[in-house]
């Protein structure tokens, strides 16, 4: 389940996100605890805000007001494996001026998840919008989450919120601050991204990335097929800096002399233990990339655990 300190955490994110102040919804200390009360509502008493996030599968209802302000609610399931689903009840949004935007994934100060370039869809293709002649109409994301935008003074709507099971889960976003996941390429040419909205420690459990046969590695940068650990304050993986590059397999783990790629970092570096490798990453997103060539079966099998919320490397 999402926990409600979810909403807490990433409101802050949404402010450290560096967002065009123009379209920065300020944030104070009574406004993020009515987010986290909110949170625990049943769906049935539930009612969109402005600014919103929404992890618990049912029937939402938006009501416009006076107020001229751009509102966006994000969508995430409770699990990894899952994709979001709308479907619009009822819609009353005249179709000759501005409609309900539907975005197949999240966008957050200029950046988006997952990346435009790693996407199966383009841009335009991941981008629907909605009025008066859509009700009924259903839409399927890509991953665990997506997201609706829309002006206030827009009309009024209900949509109900369902999840499904992804069958080839590639890109996700993690619900909560600690669990696992696995990234495969299915043998398929390529990359999927794991994100998190914490500074987490990464535990490699099982890892086999390119040839099976070598041992694991550290800084496999020129190596078609690799894991990639970054961190930093954004959803853009572009504007992060690597922690560390992978490759090989976790069947012998024989990792010395940890050395960060970053040269500014303080982290304490790869802990190497008998179950395997673990990579702590310090700022406030913490994103697993795995790289495919299409020439081998990639998989990584992490676990990922909070570290303390009061400590930012990045800020």
């Amino acid at each position: 389940m999402i926990t409600s300190y979810l909403f807490l955490v990433f409101v802050m994110f949404h402010i450290v996100c560096c967002m065009p102040k123009t379209q920065q919804h300020k944030i104070n200390k009574p406004d993020m605890l009515e987010l986290r009360k909110r949170s625990d509502f049943h769906p049935s008493e539930r009612t969109l805000d402005c600014f919103d996030m929404v992890g618990i599968e049912g029937d939402y209802v938006y009501t416009p007001t006076e107020r001229r302000r751009q509102c966006t609610v994000y969508f995430i399931g409770n699990f990894m494996d899952e994709l979001v689903e709308f479907q619009i009840r009822q819609i009353d949004i005249p179709c000759n001026g501005n409609k309900l935007q539907i975005f197949d994934g999240w966008k957050l100060g200029g950046a988006v998840f997952p990346s435009e370039e790693e996407h199966a869809y383009s841009m335009e293709n991941r981008q629907f919008e909605a009025c008066g002649e859509d009700s009924d109409s259903v839409f399927i994301s890509s991953q665990n989450v997506a997201m609706l935008s829309f002006p206030t003074n827009i009309g009024s709507f209900k949509i109900t919120f369902r999840t499904r099971k992804n069958p080839k889960p590639c890109h996700a976003m993690a619900p909560d601050s600690s669990g696992e996941y696995d990234l495969l390429n299915y043998g398929e040419r390529r990359n999927c991204t794991f994100l998190v909205i914490y500074p987490v420690t990464i535990s490699i459990i099982q890892m086999t990335v390119g040839d099976p046969s070598i041992e694991t590695k550290l800084k496999c940068f020129s190596e078609p097929d690799q894991v990639q650990f970054l961190e930093g304050n954004g959803l853009d993986y572009g504007l992060m800096r690597t922690e560390q590059v992978m490759c090989g397999s976790t069947e012998t783990v024989e990792v010395q002399d940890y050395e960060s790629t970053n040269d500014t970092t303080t982290a304490a570096g790869i802990v190497c233990k008998r179950s395997g490798v673990s990579i702590p990453l310090q700022c406030q997103s913490s994103t697993v990339r795995l790289i495919s060539s299409g020439k081998t079966d990639n998989h990584v099998r992490i676990k990922f655990s909070k570290l303390s919320p009061s400590f930012n490397e990045c800020l």
